[in-house]
């Protein structure tokens, strides 16, 4: 859990016009289990004087309503697209994580649904990169893992230029076509 939490400079809801700074507001917990740890953490909340929203940032390391951390779903999606699963089995394994079998297809089906969201947000992070075209969508699934893990540093990278582009996670729901 490497990652640092800087104080947001204005209040996050797009109809709030006015750049003050939120005011903290108190904490919420919520579970994050990775490689080694499961833990509770505190999560700060933030409130906009001006329109009284509240809002909170969450670590880089953690998904918004999702207990297992970045680096553990990034392995689940390489694993299952790449037929990996017994090297994953022997990783959970020997992690002792209680991640189920319905974790992995939550995951793995929640990727697939976003797979056009993710390759759109790609093209605009990356302008001229060549992504899969309309073939199999487990091929296209790989092509884009493949892109993500080569092209971005870490995977917390791409997810926080991700979100930074469409202000959504990308595991959030999405139904865009």
């Amino acid at each position: 859990m490497d990652s640092v939490i800087h104080r947001p400079e204005s209040c996050s809801n797009p109809g709030c016009k006015i750049p003050i700074p939120p005011k903290k507001h108190d904490f919420y917990k919520r579970n994050c289990i990775d490689i080694g740890y499961a833990v509770r953490i505190k999560i700060r909340r933030y409130y906009c004087p001006h329109c009284g929203m509240t809002f909170s940032y969450l670590p880089a390391f953690c998904l918004p309503y999702f207990q297992y951390s970045l680096r553990i779903i990034f392995l689940i999606l390489r694993c299952h697209f790449f037929k990996m699963l017994s090297f994953l089995s022997g990783f959970i394994h020997s992690h002792q994580l209680s991640l189920q079998r319905q974790h992995r297809q939550f995951y793995t089906r929640r990727f697939l649904v976003n797979l056009k969201r993710i390759q759109i947000v790609l093209r605009e992070l990356s302008p001229g990169l060549v992504l899969p075209d309309n073939q199999d969508i487990r091929t296209g699934a790989q092509k884009v893992l493949r892109i993500i893990r080569r092209g971005f540093t870490t995977i917390l990278t791409f997810s926080q230029r991700f979100s930074a582009q469409c202000n959504h996670s990308f595991m959030t729901p999405c139904k865009l076509f």
